[in-house]
C-alpha cells in the first residue's frame, strides 16, 4: 500500500486537495472519480502528509504523529462526524475532513481503511468492526442500529460523551489514588532498606560491642536475619503466588471467582460495583435510546462489563427476560445493588427506561466519585502514619541501643 496526493475539481467547480492509501495509482484515480471528482495531479508518496502539510505541522504534532490510537481520539472522530453529517456532509466527506485534521499516523490509517471499505459498499458499522481493538461491540452495535433509523449524527454524538465520560472518570481516579499509591510504594522502598540496608549494618556494629540490647532493638535484628535468610523463599513465594494468580484469572472460571471475591472486599468491592453499576446504566441507556431491542442491549451491555461475575448476572438477566420475567425482576441479586432494580422498575412502568438508566448511571457516577474521595482522603493519613510509626519505631530502638552501649 502506498500513499497518492492529489489535486481534483469537484462537480461545483471548486478545486479539492487530499490524500488516500491505495494499492496502486490507477486504484487510486478510480477511487477519486468515484466521489465525482476530475484528477488534475496526483502524485505517489510514502507519507501519509504532503511535503506542504509536513512543513506545516507544528512540532508538538510531529511528535504526536507516532503516539498510539487514545480513546479521546475516537470520542473526537465521532464528534467531528456528528457535526459534520449535522451540516449535511456525506459521510465520505466527513472522514475525508476527519482524516485531513487528524496528526497520528496510525489513526489517519484506519480512517484511509474506512473510507475505502465504505466506497467499496460497506456499511460504517461493518467497517468499524473490522477493527475491534478500536471499536467495541457496543459502538457496533449502535452504529447498525443508527443506520437503520437514519439518526447516524445522534448516535455519533452519544458515543462521543459517553467516551468523554468514562475517560473523565478514568482520569478522576487516577488523580484521587496517585497520591496513596505513591506513599504506598514510598514505605516499600523504605522497609526493604531499613530490613537489608540499614539494620544490618548497625546489627552487626552493635554485636561487635556487645552488651544485652533492649527488646526492640533484638526483634528489627532478629526480624532483619530473618528477612535475610529467608529472602530467597521470599522471591520465589512472590513470583510464585503472581503466576498463579495470572494464570487463574486467565481462565473463565478463575477470572468469575476473582471477580466475584473482588466485589466481598469492603470499600474496593463498592468502587468496582459502583463503577459497573454506572457502566450498565449509562450503556443500556445509550443502547435502549438508539432504537436497539431490550433483550440484545443486555447482550451487548454484558460484553462491555469488565468484572465477570456482573456479566455473568446480565447474562442470566437476559436469560430470564426471554422467559417472559421483566428487566427490573431479572436483576435482583446480591452483587446488585437494590437501588437499581428498584429504580429500572419505575422506569418500566412510566416507559422512560432510557431516561431512567441514564439517571441511574449519573447516580452511581456521582457516588462513585465521592467513594474514590473518600478513599483517598482516608487512604493518605494512614500511609503517613504507618511510614512515620514504622522510621519512628526504628529511630526509638537504634536510639536506645546507642544509649545502652554509652552506660556498658
Amino acid at each position: 500500500m502506498a500513499f497518492f496526493h492529489y489535486k481534483a475539481i469537484g462537480e461545483d467547480g471548486q478545486q479539492q486537495t487530499g490524500s488516500m492509501e491505495s494499492d496502486s495509482l490507477d486504484t487510486a484515480v478510480s477511487a477519486i472519480r468515484e466521489r465525482g471528482l476530475f484528477v488534475l495531479e496526483i502524485n505517489e508518496s510514502s507519507s501519509a502528509f504532503t511535503d506542504v502539510e509536513q512543513q506545516k505541522r507544528r512540532l508538538k504534532d510531529k511528535l504526536s504523529a507516532a503516539l498510539p490510537i487514545m480513546a479521546r481520539d475516537r470520542a473526537m472522530l465521532f464528534r467531528q462526524l456528528s457535526m459534520m453529517l449535522q451540516t449535511g456532509l456525506t459521510l465520505l466527506q466527513a472522514l475525508q475532513v476527519c482524516r485531513q485534521e487528524t496528526a497520528k499516523i496510525a489513526f489517519a490509517k484506519i480512517i484511509d481503511k474506512l473510507m475505502q471499505d465504505i466506497e467499496g459498499g460497506t456499511s460504517l458499522s461493518v467497517a468499524l468492526s473490522r477493527h475491534p481493538k478500536l471499536f467495541n461491540s457496543v459502538t457496533v452495535q449502535m452504529i447498525e442500529s443508527a443506520e437503520a433509523s437514519g439518526e447516524l449524527d445522534t448516535v455519533m454524538k452519544r458515543l462521543s460523551t459517553d467516551i468523554e465520560r468514562r475517560l473523565e472518570q478514568m482520569i478522576t481516579m487516577i488523580s484521587a489514588l496517585f497520591y496513596p499509591i505513591f506513599v504506598f510504594l514510598i514505605a516499600v522502598v523504605v522497609s526493604l532498606f531499613l530490613v537489608y540496608g540499614v539494620i544490618p549494618k548497625f546489627a552487626t556494629f552493635i554485636e561487635l560491642k556487645g552488651g544485652t540490647l533492649p527488646a526492640s532493638t533484638q526483634f528489627l535484628m532478629d526480624f532483619s536475619k530473618a528477612a535475610i535468610r529467608w529472602l530467597p523463599w521470599i522471591i520465589a513465594g512472590t513470583i510464585g503466588t503472581v503466576v498463579l494468580i495470572i494464570v487463574t484469572y486467565r481462565s473463565p472460571n478463575g477470572r468469575l471467582k476473582i471477580d466475584r471475591f473482588l466485589l466481598d472486599i469492603p470499600v474496593i468491592g463498592g468502587i468496582l460495583t459502583y463503577a459497573g453499576m454506572t457502566r450498565l446504566g449509562f450503556t443500556l441507556s445509550i443502547l435502549l435510546q438508539s432504537g436497539l431491542p431490550l433483550i440484545e442491549s443486555l447482550r451487548v451491555a454484558a460484553g462491555s462489563m469488565s468484572n465477570h461475575a456482573i456479566r455473568k448476572r446480565l447474562v442470566e438477566s437476559r436469560e430470564k427476560i426471554m422467559q417472559g420475567d421483566s428487566l427490573s425482576s431479572s436483576l435482583i441479586d446480591i452483587i446488585i445493588p437494590p437501588t437499581f432494580p428498584q429504580v429500572v422498575a419505575v422506569g418500566e412502568q412510566t416507559g422512560n427506561l432510557g431516561e431512567v438508566l441514564d439517571d441511574l448511571g449519573q447516580y452511581y457516577d456521582d457516588r462513585l466519585q465521592r467513594r474514590i474521595s473518600w478513599l483517598s482522603a482516608v487512604t493518605e493519613p494512614v500511609l503517613i502514619i504507618v511510614v512515620g510509626s514504622m522510621v519512628g519505631f526504628v529511630y526509638y530502638s537504634f536510639f536506645m541501643a546507642a544509649l545502652n552501649m554509652s552506660t556498658i
